[in-house]
């Protein structure tokens, strides 16, 4: 009877430690690091259709990196001061990274913030990357990964959502001639309607320590950043986020940024007449609006440990365009003219296209609690992100464009029909007109898998 009593004791006080280790909740540990890629002056800034050599600095070009660790799983999440992130960049980075740290290197999410002030990091139209450049900026990546593992601390994390109206905008329009043009100018009257929506959400990541230390920020917005322009690099009205929020917590915290659905969203409002929409004063205003907004976020954060924390990558072969089918002008507008850049853009992808017979596209979807972040390599359409969000079985989804490589301009299908800048044929716009609908079906599916898996 005693042996028995014995027995039962030990099965109970057995099923009850296993019963806590289950039930136990997880700790999360994030760490965060910024490092600094801004290029030499003299160096090429690209982006617009000629060439643009710089003349100096108007603001550091940053890498930022925010690595989390729950249980067993690490992920690293950056963004990158930069027009676009070639996966070439990416491979070598998670190549070099290697073993240096607790991350595997393939659960690495790098975003490019798209400025426009950028430095050489990709060819297009006439602007060519600098190798010596891009060994900087791989070198900066994995420094600021290995950074971040090194510093990690007891973490939790708010996630929250609001808006910033009347500051982005489409800028594709249906004009009285029946066509569609991207920037017809500023009060053109012969405008009709936009030809797209443009998404005004803010979604905000903050993570601090125990004592309620912030560690870092990510912030997901939809806005080109073409804002600042001239021969000076910079991030743009990103950079004046930063700076904003960076003075309020009195603090150098690394900052995440990453960009939306922006491929066709614009800060000027071709529909009023009276402002141009660029320079140091808009740049200035729309980021510490946009950092405001942030701010105010934070001071109503709840903050708690979440218990998920997952990825999942799809690659997928997207083919080339037929570039004979695809030699839409524009008449007026954005990519009206230029006819001998174009040309020449049509002979190096026909280069392009003999060497790599598809496009790798790295489709990423990340899981942190309720927020899903779903990442893509293009430029795209602002209508696709959406398509994205309101299928999306997340509280918060983040779309995060120009992420894990650059395949270029992403437009809807009927876009091709509309014609426009963005349907131009060009190293920045050369895939086929059913790769939107493809990277929205795969996106769907990852992130259907990653909700609906047992945690």
């Amino acid at each position: 009877m005693y042996l028995l009593k014995y027995k039962m004791t030990i099965f109970l006080m057995t099923v009850f430690a296993y019963s806590n280790v289950l039930g136990e909740e997880l700790k999360l540990w994030a760490g965060s690091a910024t490092t600094d890629i801004t290029p030499e002056v003299g160096m090429e800034i690209p982006g617009g259709f000629k060439k643009n050599i710089s003349d100096g600095v108007h603001d550091p070009l940053e890498v930022n990196a925010l690595v989390f660790k729950l249980g067993e799983n690490v992920l690293a999440l950056l963004s990158v001061d930069a027009l676009a992130l070639p996966y070439d960049i990416l491979q070598t980075a998670r190549n070099k990274l290697g073993n240096q740290t607790i991350l595997n290197p393939q659960n690495i999410v790098v975003s490019a913030s798209h400025t426009h002030c950028g430095g050489p990091i990709c060819s297009v139209f006439s602007s060519e990357r600098n190798p010596s450049y891009c060994a900087l900026v791989v070198d900066k990546i994995v420094e600021a990964i290995r950074m971040a593992c090194e510093n990690l601390k007891e973490a939790k994390i708010s996630i929250t959502l609001g808006e910033l109206n009347g500051v982005a905008f489409n800028r594709r329009f249906y004009m009285k001639n029946g066509k569609v043009v991207t920037h017809p100018g500023k009060g053109n009257p012969d405008i009709i309607h936009p030809a797209g929506p443009e998404d005004n959400q803010i979604i905000s990541m903050f993570v601090v320590d125990e004592t309620g230390k912030p560690i870092s920020i990510l912030v997901n917005y939809t806005l080109h950043a073409t804002v600042l322009g001239g021969r000076k690099f910079s991030a743009d009205y990103i950079h004046y986020l930063r700076a904003f929020l960076r003075k309020q917590w009195d603090a150098p915290i690394p900052i995440v940024f990453m960009n939306g659905a922006c491929g066709d969203v614009t800060q000027v409002d071709n529909r009023n007449p009276n402002e141009s929409e660029f320079g140091e004063v808009w740049a200035k205003r729309i980021g510490e609006l946009l950092g405001t907004e942030v701010y105010s976020q934070f001071l109503w954060a709840n903050f708690f440990v979440p218990q998920t924390l997952t990825m999942k990558t799809q690659v997928l072969d997207i083919n080339f365009r037929d570039f004979s089918s695809y030699r839409i002008t524009a008449e007026i507008g954005l990519g009206s003219g230029g006819e001998d850049i174009y040309s020449r853009e049509i002979e190096l992808l026909d280069e392009m296209k003999k060497k790599m017979k598809t496009l790798k596209v790295e489709i990423c979807a990340v899981r942190i609690g309720d927020l899903a972040i779903i990442s893509n390599p293009t430029e795209m359409f602002c209508r696709l992100g959406i398509d994205i969000k309101k299928s999306s079985p997340a509280k918060f989804t983040v779309i995060s464009e120009l992420t894990n490589g650059y395949t270029g301009y992403c437009p809807t299908p009927e876009a091709f029909s509309e014609g426009g800048y963005e349907i131009r044929t060009a190293r920045s716009s050369c895939m086929e007109p059913e790769a939107g609908i493809k990277i929205v079906q795969v996106s769907r599916s990852l992130l259907a898998q990653l909700f609906s898996e047992s945690q």
